[in-house]
């Protein structure tokens, strides 16, 4: 897909959006140090968690998946084994792509690799105003890409400031 400067500005916009929000989690929640994830497509969350325990929660919305089998970005709105509600708020950047002429937002799936899914985690999470971007390993053969759109302590500390 061609990236036109328009893109290329939004993506640029979006990964300073997003780095700057992994930074507060990496500070605030140790993002990343955590041995454990699981989410659950019920519950809307992914829990991290060590030796057992659960250690932070955070509400998600799935953005889309990379296969590294075909090499191919799927958007979550256009995936039907997830929940709907699991990507509502992605229609948005949906929206946002077909008020401004971004195919890469509006084209359902299209030939892509892992740095075309963070991008579109990215200018996902820049739209939304996300709390922070995740991916997840797919048992198929690449990557769930998802949005925090909250994050807390699993024991109810509240967070920051940073992170509100």
């Amino acid at each position: 897909m061609e990236a036109t400067d328009r893109f290329i500005d939004l993506v640029t916009r979006a990964h300073a959006y997003a780095t700057a929000r992994q930074e507060v989690l990496r500070d605030e929640f140790r993002l990343g140090s955590w041995p454990r994830w699981d989410w659950d497509q019920d519950d809307r969350r992914i829990v991290f968690s060590a030796d057992d325990v659960p250690q932070v929660v955070a509400d998600i919305q799935f953005v889309g998946t990379i296969s590294t089998e075909t090499d191919t970005w799927l958007w979550a709105w256009e995936n039907p084994s997830l929940d709907p509600e699991l990507s509502r708020a992605i229609l948005e950047v949906r929206r946002f792509g077909a008020a401004h002429d971004i195919a890469q937002l509006t084209t359902p799936r299209w030939a892509a690799n892992e740095v075309d899914g963070w991008e579109m985690t990215s200018i996902s999470a820049y739209i939304l105003q996300a709390k922070g971007v995740y991916r997840t390993p797919r048992d198929a053969g690449g990557f769930t890409y998802m949005l925090f759109t909250s994050i807390a302590w699993a024991d109810g500390t509240p967070a920051s400031r940073a992170t509100r």
